[in-house]
């Protein structure tokens, strides 16, 4: 080993797993391997959002166990901006090598295509689907302040006060501002005012500060608040409670309805993969999500596994969700120049 591979080795032990920096490394013993073999060399997982974030923290969590799956070391790197599409355009355009992936939200792969009025990158023909990994429901919350308990009291509150009801999303188009919107809707309220924020921790301050009547954000965010007594949960987007907070009812069974607003993450690779390659990194990516440690960490944020999928069954997943949400931006009317 050279003093460059040397220094570069050392450089990347020296992060710690869930730093607050740009890039994390997991780094696990290996044993001997030929050079000939797949890995041979770190990998690069990409988070297109800010370390510490839920998507960063799944990530790094999951990247623990993959990597002894792989017996590789797996680099975490965070490229931010944009909604996610730096970071994807960055996997868009690397080598379908198997050495650079991305670990993203429906965000990159359903939503935005929809919302941005253009792309660096097509997510339908960019990008190898490899792995979904967990669903990421939303929770309504309220401020304790309020005095509002459930969603029928919410629901009165929003048709008693349509000039100052407003709801806070991470912003235009995203996920939180389509479950806000679809919520008004299906509440009879449409005209409730919509506040986008550029930085979604924003959010939950003002709502907790009364400047807002209610959000919906992740149980990994507002989990915290909710037991501390400063926000009350409604309800959850999920078709099923969340294991995490089982009082918690779900919109659906409240409204009787497919209330069907539950983003999702995965891991792709860039389009042209070698096939062999790409079923090696589906079954260490399946292999790590059934870890009884890992997957107990997931219930207990919130984000359940899916049950794995096959190929086939993951590109036609990607499919229904590109189509599924690009009716729910059509009915927010979200666009905005990238």
């Amino acid at each position: 080993m050279n003093q460059n591979r040397r220094a570069f080795c050392a450089q990347l032990a020296s992060v710690p797993l869930l730093s607050a920096v740009g890039a994390g490394v997991i780094a696990p013993w290996r044993g001997a391997q030929a050079a000939s073999t797949y890995p041979n060399k770190p990998m690069s997982i990409i988070v297109p959002f800010a370390p510490g974030g839920n998507t960063d923290i799944i990530a790094r969590m999951i990247g623990t166990t993959l990597s002894k799956q792989l017996d590789a070391n797996l680099v975490i790197e965070n490229k931010a901006g944009a909604g996610g599409n730096i970071g994807a355009a960055a996997v868009a355009r690397a080598r379908p090598d198997g050495y650079t992936l991305l670990y993203s939200t429906a965000s990159s792969f359903a939503i935005n295509p929809h919302v941005y009025s253009s792309l660096p990158f097509d997510p339908r023909t960019a990008f190898e689907p490899l792995a979904v990994t967990i669903q990421v429901p939303v929770v309504l919350v309220v401020t304790a302040e309020s005095g509002i308990k459930t969603l029928d009291e919410l629901a009165a509150h929003l048709r008693e006060n349509p000039d100052t009801a407003a709801y806070g999303s991470s912003g235009t188009g995203t996920s939180s501002h389509i479950a806000c919107h679809v919520l008004a809707q299906k509440l009879g309220v449409p005209k409730a005012v919509h506040v986008p924020y550029k930085q979604g921790p924003q959010v939950l301050t003002d709502l907790v500060g009364k400047q807002l009547t209610y959000a919906f954000d992740a149980w990994s965010v507002v989990g915290p608040q909710v037991r501390s007594g400063r926000l009350v949960a409604l309800a959850v987007s999920s078709k099923e409670r969340l294991k995490a907070a089982p009082d918690v009812p779900t919109i659906d069974e409240l409204l009787n309805t497919d209330f069907g607003v539950v983003t999702w993450n995965a891991y792709v690779a860039p389009s042209g993969l070698p096939t062999e390659i790409a079923a090696q990194l589906r079954e260490a990516i399946q292999a790590a999500l059934k870890d009884p440690t890992i997957n107990a960490r997931l219930e207990n944020e919130g984000v359940p596994a899916y049950a794995p999928m096959t190929a086939e069954e993951t590109r036609t997943f990607f499919a229904n969700e590109y189509e599924k949400w690009g009716e729910l931006v059509k009915l927010v009317g979200a666009t905005r120049v990238s």
